[in-house]
């Protein structure tokens, strides 16, 4: 692979990787620090390490090592020098002008080494006085910056896309390695920070790009604009200045990668070229500017640690070929070369307790958690053999239509499905595609043929293509889209499973209308759901605690199979209660997990999945009144309801035979008539609900961030003239009585109680009770005595003495036994 001399050159040249500590040039391990927005940008953090010191004589201690940048740095620069030249270090600026800018920023960069505890505030030697803690820095809040010169604050969005430009780039820091040192057993493994006081190597690196990028490596870098898309323009990337791929990498970083490129692209061997474009694109999310420097983990952070676009303040430049560093180039070669071998000689984690319970002579001999276990199984794919091995087959296509897969010819699918909106996999895949197109277009043109990854058919919910009147219907219109997808392609999974076959897939997502997309588009493929299985995610989704968002540790295996049998018909309340006695079953196995540190947060998702899988077997025929079946939505928030009571004990919940909706609506309003709007967010948070499923139903408003109950009176009112048939929900008929019994409303609930139409909802009389003594006022719970007083007369009176029983009755002959 062709040497980059111009790179190892300017490294050598950097007077600024000379050890502090002992004066010798130190080459390995070389990462270049970059600060963003840098005219008032902050390093808003200080980069903290627990060191091992080793003092003369036996023993150590541990210290805290903390580098901060000079308060003087941070003022910046003005946009002109003294002659009047513009400063540059934006992405489109001249060469020239950014020169200039390197040598102004690093003419006064000086850096701050603290060991020990970091005082919230000290002076250092010249009179200047740090601030560390929460009013240090010059970043008072998120997105904004305040000047360090004269202390104004802006918004940095603002501020950039004034501009026109990308932030202007400026290096504070370079980290080197000092092998003598390490050996010696210096502090911080031989490793050290020095300032950047020379510009040599970076101002080499941006005039050779500004020559070859247009001559000899034209070929070999992409010019795409960004694709419009929700990670990119929903995210308003653009507007931070990067309109462009190639803007989202550095002069020195783009002549890194074109010259990789055009090694690869004159590799003679075909499966060698593809296997080094694999660790190609790995390198590309280890060198670009939206890699940071983890401080807490004190090392670099790859672009799309999180899956988005979001540009970066304490950006890295990595190394290329050095074998110190995470994420240089032998890294990502070793990662790749490791898959290779596993293909031949695949292997499975396996618990070590199982395997010593299985071959007791293993006792002793394993040590830790678990062993890696060979299977004996390897992918042994053949093209001359593809008729016999085609389950060792990778195809590209949409799951909507496995074409090169027959009828009933699998035991099994098991699958990850999209994750509604978080994951934008194909607009991510871009910053990936455009460099591999250059490579691929011509040997690959079915795939990279398109200037972009294909996305018409992508099962993702993205607002931005699937446009509405508002973001609401933005959104409710992608989740339709994205839910449609979803049956499609679990109808296609279902076409090519055997007979009994299984379906399993994990998800979790921070959104319950995202559940409810993939549930309700699973049963209607004709799945039924037979077992959840909870496993530890593979990162800690956020704080411990925080049920029903992405706060959670633990995701859920659900396990499927196709529904063989027209499911029963079953009442809500009944449900409900056989899913109560199975959680109630499981308490004393969650509770010794408990005990050992599973979280309240991770047992709910547990419990939640055994009570989707009862709600499963009867879809489509689960019902909240004798003629209306629950939608999947409803039954999520009746299980959370349920769930949430049953672990923190409520000592008076509304009525269990209420619908869903109602009891949630009951709990927020419990004695009282209105709510302010961030007290019924975060009340509603993980429910399933939202403040919108109320106030489209018309039971309350919102006023000058307040939530309001509606008036029984005016809902009441609002009903006269309109066909009872058409009243179902319980309360609507419990709110409806109650506003005909206040004084002077001048309607009779007779009415509404001798409509011919008017059915009354298993739990009417239920919701009449609870609003007698939980109503927010002394009005409504006086016109509820009446109402409840009236409907007890007229349930009498009307009630046959030789009843037709209804399925609904049938549903609950059984006492509930809830109460006790």
């Amino acid at each position: 692979m062709e040497r980059l001399e111009w790179l190892l050159d300017s490294i050598a040249s950097e007077p600024g990787l000379a050890c502090p500590k002992c004066e010798a040039f130190c080459g390995g391990g070389l990462k270049k620090t970059l600060e963003k927005h840098s005219r008032s940008r902050t390093i808003s953090a200080r980069k903290k390490k627990d060191l091992r010191i080793r003092p003369a004589g036996n023993g150590s201690k541990t210290i805290t090592l903390s580098l901060l940048v000079h308060p003087g740095w941070l003022k910046g620069a003005p946009p002109r020098d003294n002659s009047g030249h513009p400063f540059g270090g934006c992405a489109d600026d001249s060469v020239e002008a950014t020169v200039r800018w390197n040598h102004t920023r690093a003419s006064n960069c000086h850096l701050v080494e603290v060991r020990g505890n970091l005082p919230e505030l000290f002076t250092m030697e010249d009179g200047t006085v740090i601030k560390t803690g929460v009013d240090g820095g010059n970043v008072p809040s998120k997105s904004t910056f305040a000047c360090a010169e004269c202390g104004t604050a802006n918004d940095v969005l603002e501020a950039i896309q004034a501009s026109g430009k990308t932030g202007p780039l400026a290096r504070y820091a370079i980290q080197g390695y000092c092998p003598a040192c390490d050996r010696a057993g210096e502090a911080y493994g031989g490793r050290f920070f020095n300032e950047v006081r020379n510009t040599r190597d970076i101002d080499a690196a941006e005039r050779e790009w500004e020559t070859r990028r247009s001559t000899d490596l034209d070929s070999y870098w992409p010019r795409n604009e960004l694709s419009y898309g929700w990670k990119t323009h929903g995210w308003n990337i653009p507007g931070h200045g990067f309109t462009h791929y190639y803007k989202m990498f550095n002069a020195r970083q783009l002549m890194v990668h074109a010259l990789l490129l055009r090694a690869i692209m004159r590799c003679a061997d075909p499966q060698l070229t593809d296997f080094l474009l694999g660790v190609f694109q790995q390198y590309l999310r280890n060198q670009c500017l939206f890699c940071i420097w983890n401080i807490g983990a004190d090392k670099l952070e790859p672009h799309m640690s999180h899956n988005n676009y979001h540009p970066k303040s304490t950006m890295v430049e990595n190394c290329v070929f050095a074998d110190l560093g995470r994420g240089n180039w032998k890294s990502q070669y070793d990662v790749l070369k490791k898959t290779l071998d596993w293909a031949t000689n695949p292997y499975e984690t396996v618990d070590n307790s199982f395997l010593q319970s299985q071959w007791s002579h293993l006792s002793g001999h394993v040590s830790g958690g678990s062993e890696k276990v060979t299977c004996g199984d390897p992918l042994t794919y053949n093209e001359s053999l593809a008729c016999l091995s085609s389950s060792e087959r990778l195809t590209c296509g949409t799951s909507t239509e496995l074409e090169t897969i027959p009828d009933k010819s699998y035991d099994a699918v098991i699958t990850d499905p999209p994750f509604g909106g978080i994951m934008q996999y194909a607009e991510l895949a871009d910053f990936f595609y455009v460099w591999l197109r250059i490579a691929l277009k011509d040997r690959y043109s079915e795939y990279f043929g398109a200037e972009f990854t294909p996305k018409a058919m992508e099962a993702v919910s993205n607002p931005l293509r699937h446009p509405g009147q508002d973001s609401e219907t933005h959104r409710l219109n992608a989740d339709v889209f994205y839910q449609r997808l979803m049956t499609e392609c679990w109808s296609e999974a279902s076409r090519i499973l055997k007979p009994g076959g299984i379906l399993a897939f994990t998800f979790h997502h921070s959104e319950d209308h995202a559940w409810v997309s993939v549930l309700e588009s699973l049963f209607d493929a004709g799945f039924t759901l037979t077992a959840t299985y909870p496993i530890r995610g593979d990162e800690t989704k956020g704080d411990k605690g925080q049920f029903g968002s992405q706060k959670i540790e633990y995701d859920i295996i659900h396990v499927c199979r196709q529904r063989t049998i027209t499911p029963n018909p079953i009442s809500w309340a009944k449900l409900r209660r056989q899913v109560l006695r199975d959680v109630r079953d499981l308490r004393e196995l969650l509770e010794h997990h408990q005990e050992e540190g599973l979280p309240e947060a991770d047992l709910q998702v547990i419990r939640r999945g055994k009570a989707l899988e009862y709600f499963s077997r009867h879809y489509g025929q689960v019902y909240k009144d004798p003629d209306t079946p629950m939608s999947v939505l409803e039954a999520l928030v009746g299980i959370n309801q349920l769930l949430d009571e049953e672990a923190g004990g409520i000592k008076d919940p509304p009525p269990h035979n209420a619908e869903p909706f109602t009891r949630m609506l009951l709990r927020l309003f419990d004695g009282k008539g209105e709510l302010p709007r961030d007290q019924m967010q975060k009340f509603l948070r993980g429910t399933g609900a939202a403040p919108s499923s109320f106030v489209d139903r018309g039971w309350v408003y919102e006023e000058k961030k307040i939530f309001h109950l509606k008036s029984p009176v005016d809902l009441a009112q609002e009903w006269i003239g309109k066909h009872r048939r058409g009243m179902t929900s319980d309360y609507d008929q419990a709110i409806v009585l109650i506003g005909a019994c206040y004084e002077g409303s001048g309607i009779n609930a007779n009415d509404t109680l001798n409509n011919p139409n008017f059915k009354p909802h298993p739990a009417l009389a239920a919701v009449l009770t609870w609003f007698k003594t939980h109503g927010p006022d002394s009005a409504m719970r006086n016109a509820a005595t009446v109402a409840s007083q009236l409907y007890r007369t007229w349930e009498a009176k009307h009630k046959p003495k030789a009843k037709q029983p209804t399925l609904f009755d049938m549903f609950d002959d059984e006492s509930d036994g809830e109460e006790a």
